[in-house]
């Protein structure tokens, strides 16, 4: 059961700019973290030039209920903040509200969050959604890339299922019916640019390569009715990539990626080769890629470099854990596991530090200041179809580190 809140009890708003330190100078490595209490789904909606929805879905049963003993009832209190800037560098604090919810119904379900809040102006713009669950202090970040730049921008669509119910994502399957809700209700017809292309693996750090550029010629067109602001529905049978703009003529829109069903979860060999790449030799992948079996050939590898069927299954289990972890935080216009910073994170697992600013992410492994310690540099690239695409900088400088460490997994 869901139930639906707009700006409940305890709403503080800020709206007006004051100083702090930027954003760029905090650890934000709790974003690649897998071990947060609770999950923080959220969604940004533009709803006109200046107006823009926030929605965040909150898991009630992840939330601590403390007994209060005058009333003779338990409790949930849990605080959503936002804050607005202009960057991730800005000092300014462009506008923020705090909300507290005090629930004693303890229903099972969950409960969606919506706050309108307001826009400076046409441009792009962070969005930091933090939720505490005050019961036992514990709480989650998200950062959003906003884009307030045109009626056509992906924040102008609202992505739904058949039956209007929010959809926190933008990997569907192929059974799934999906609608958008438009910003622009004037729109009566909807374009699709359909791009089916197989992306090579990620190479190692130290592999310098020229960066191809994109083909943005789609390998099929069509278009989807719509009606007062909202599209009619529709499945994607093909797996691939759809871009939906209501403006042809730009590369502004909002990207539908359809990848496997099981997406981001891996549950056979085809999906289990693929990550193995990394950190195996290429007479090594081409042995495991035609042989009959390839789950027994996996196996093998694992069995023979780990040394016994226990500390098989767990590297198994980390690796491959690591694999959906990936998918889950990088993907983009490519399964997350294939990116450049997919492969960092399954070959040296979660950051320890992460800076991020404008255009460059930056992850630290080791203690800051340490000359042993290992910095990659991720250059966010210009992408119609996401704000999730970088770019590792490589250098010559990762080759004794990268194998040092891809020899960890294989002894």
């Amino acid at each position: 059961m869901k139930r639906i809140f707009y700006i409940l009890v305890t709403l503080v708003v800020l709206s007006a700019c004051f100083k702090l330190n930027s954003l760029s100078l905090f650890n934000l490595s709790s974003q690649y973290s897998n071990t947060p209490f609770t999950k923080l789904q959220s969604a940004v909606f533009n709803i006109n030039d200046s107006t823009a929805r926030l929605w965040v879905l909150i898991f009630m049963d992840d939330m601590i209920a403390d007994y209060d003993s005058l009333s003779g009832k338990s409790y949930t209190r849990v605080q959503l903040k936002y804050e607005l800037f202009d960057t991730y560098e800005s000092k300014q604090i462009l506008d923020s509200a705090s909300l507290i919810i005090s629930d004693s119904s303890l229903k099972i379900g969950d409960t969606l969050i919506y706050i309108d809040f307001e826009y400076p102006g046409r441009n792009k713009y962070i969005l930091k959604i933090s939720l505490t669950d005050l019961n036992r202090i514990d709480f989650v970040d998200s950062y959003l890339c906003l884009d307030n730049t045109s009626e056509d921008s992906r924040n102008s669509f609202l992505l739904q299922d058949q039956i209007g119910n929010l959809l926190f994502r933008n990997v569907i399957s192929a059974d799934e019916e999906v609608i958008f809700q438009l910003a622009d209700k004037n729109v009566r017809k909807v374009f699709v640019r359909y791009y089916k292309r197989d992306f090579p693996l990620a190479l190692p750090p130290f592999l310098e390569e020229a960066e191809a550029s994109f083909n943005y010629m789609a390998d099929s067109t069509f278009t989807v009715t719509a009606n007062d602001g909202k599209m009619a529905g529709i499945r994607l049978s093909r797996q691939g990539f759809y871009h939906f703009q209501t403006d042809s003529n730009q590369r502004n829109g909002f990207t539908i990626y359809r990848f496997n069903n099981d997406f981001p979860e891996i549950t056979n060999a085809v999906q289990m080769l693929g990550p193995l790449r990394y950190i195996t030799t290429r007479k090594e992948y081409a042995k495991i890629d035609t042989s009959e079996d390839k789950k027994l050939a996996i196996d093998n590898f694992w069995l023979d470099n780990a040394g016994n069927p226990s500390r098989a299954r767990a590297m198994i289990q980390k690796y491959y854990g690591r694999v959906v972890d990936a998918n889950d935080y990088f993907t983009s216009y490519l399964e997350g596991w294939k990116t450049d910073r997919g492969l960092i994170y399954i070959v040296y697992g979660p950051p320890k530090i992460v800076y991020r600013g404008k255009n460059l992410e930056e992850w630290l492994y080791g203690e800051k200041g340490n000359s042993n310690s290992i910095r990659f540099q991720f250059v966010k690239v210009s992408n119609p179809f996401t704000d999730n695409d970088y770019s590792l900088i490589k250098s010559p400088s990762y080759k004794e580190k990268w194998y040092n460490i891809v020899n960890t997994w294989r002894r």
